[in-house]
């Protein structure tokens, strides 16, 4: 049973143009319905502690890197692809309308949900699909909650002249990031949990859950093999893998009702949209207003796309937790595949924190890596599976100075400098 929005016609709700929304990356039909274009368009989502959910405008997976849910496990690193994607069939007015993409080692392109893809847009950081399926109209949308590693994917049906049934399947997978699944007779554990299903790839890993508050999802266990990964053939790797078809769920939407689908480590989260939307609408509202605050009369006069970049920077903040410090920060060198790297984060931090008005987290990435000092070297690699940091970098020690004189320049926080002092009078 779907929750329904008050106050909507009983045919249609408003649809916002994208000049009332703000949008700065918009595409339509001339773009999403060719394949070739579409799967070189990326999108990526993050929750600030080193997790992240990717793919392309298309629907299919053209990199090892993409997927809903990748998770840190050992925040901000210990990233594990644990859910690849979310494939949709809408039934409606007695047709069957799949929804996503996939490519074949075979050279096959079957499903061809991109060619029912009217409009795709970011609105802020949340990617946004909108799919004409006969004459009805659905809207999808990706988010991460912030600090957690939950993924949430909304689907609303806009307009229709009736009511659509929709099957949700999941495809999973359980593996570190930087690696392909080849599943031979691997068996994961798939079992029903509260308001969805609870999934353990093997003993001693970590269990993540499918849950949804409107559509219950059922167990299933039937691996799709030979998934083509076009950007790892181009890379010359290892270009296919499998994925493990492990939970369905199907829901009725009538005009105006939604779905949530949460993808998560987390036994127990927000499972309604709506409040977690609201929640991350709230926190890059602050993200733009601390912006605002640094300097108002040039955020006021900036276009759309330098908001986007504001926002677009936090993706790259996470946190690092030390022994003294719980609450350290830190900035990843590049998605998809870097950690945080002393020498890119100390050229990264003014424009990422300082420019942006975030001086505190400033602060904190500048009080994080100080500790980590060792010969007057700042460590340049926090390898991705924990472990000793390593010092490979002879100017990281020059951008950090340089990276201090910034932030004194922007904050004139003398306290800080004599917190920072010690680490480096030896």
């Amino acid at each position: 049973m779907a929750t329904t929005q008050k106050g909507l016609r009983a045919q249609e709700v408003s649809l916002q143009t994208p000049e009332a929304s703000g949008v700065a990356v918009e595409f339509g039909r001339d773009l999403c319905g060719s394949l070739e274009v579409a799967e070189h368009r990326e999108w990526l989502v993050t929750n600030g502690i080193g997790g992240f959910a990717s793919g392309t405008v298309s629907g299919n997976l053209t990199r090892r890197y993409h997927g809903l849910l990748v998770a840190a496990l050992k925040p901000p690193v210990g990233r594990t692809q644990m859910v690849a994607k979310l494939e949709e069939t809408v039934r409606f007015d007695g047709k069957d309308y799949l929804l996503a993409t996939n490519r074949w080692a075979s050279g096959a392109v079957e499903a061809k949900g991109y060619l029912h893809i009217e409009s795709f847009r970011l609105e802020g950081t949340t990617p946004v699909w909108r799919f004409a399926v006969g004459g009805a109209l659905l809207e999808k949308r990706i988010w991460m909650r912030q600090g957690e590693n939950t993924t949430f994917v909304l689907y609303t049906l806009l307009r229709s002249c009736g009511s659509i049934d929709m099957e949700i399947r999941a495809l999973v997978n359980y593996r570190d990031f930087h690696a392909a699944t080849h599943a031979g007779d691997w068996q994961m554990k798939v079992e029903p949990h509260g308001a969805g299903v609870r999934i353990l790839a093997f003993d001693g890993a970590t269990p993540f859950y499918l849950l949804s508050a409107e559509a219950k999802f059922e167990p299933h266990h039937e691996w799709h093999r030979d998934c083509f990964l076009p950007l790892e053939s181009y890379r010359g790797l290892d270009d296919h893998e499998d994925h493990l078809f492990a939970a369905a769920a199907n829901v009725k939407l009538g005009v105006g009702e939604s779905v949530t689908c949460v993808l998560t480590t987390q036994a127990a989260t927000e499972l309604e949209g709506a409040r977690a939307r609201a929640e991350q609408a709230e926190h890059e509202k602050k993200l733009l207003a601390m912006w605002t605050g640094c300097d108002a009369k040039a955020a006021s006069a900036a276009p759309g796309w330098v908001k986007q970049l504001v926002l677009g920077a936090d993706q790259f903040v996470v946190k690092r937790s030390l022994p003294d410090e719980p609450d350290g920060r830190s900035i990843i060198a590049g998605y998809h595949w870097f950690g945080d790297w002393g020498r890119d984060t100390m050229i990264a931090l003014p424009g990422i924190a300082l420019t942006t008005g975030r001086s505190e987290i400033a602060r904190k990435i500048l009080l994080a890596f100080a500790r980590y000092v060792d010969g007057g070297m700042l460590p340049n690699d926090f390898p991705d599976a924990g472990g000793q940091p390593e010092y490979n970098t002879v100017d990281a020690g020059l951008w950090f100075f340089e990276a201090v004189r910034q932030y004194y320049a922007a904050t004139k926080d003398s306290a800080t400098l004599g917190k920072l002092f010690p680490y480096w009078k030896e």
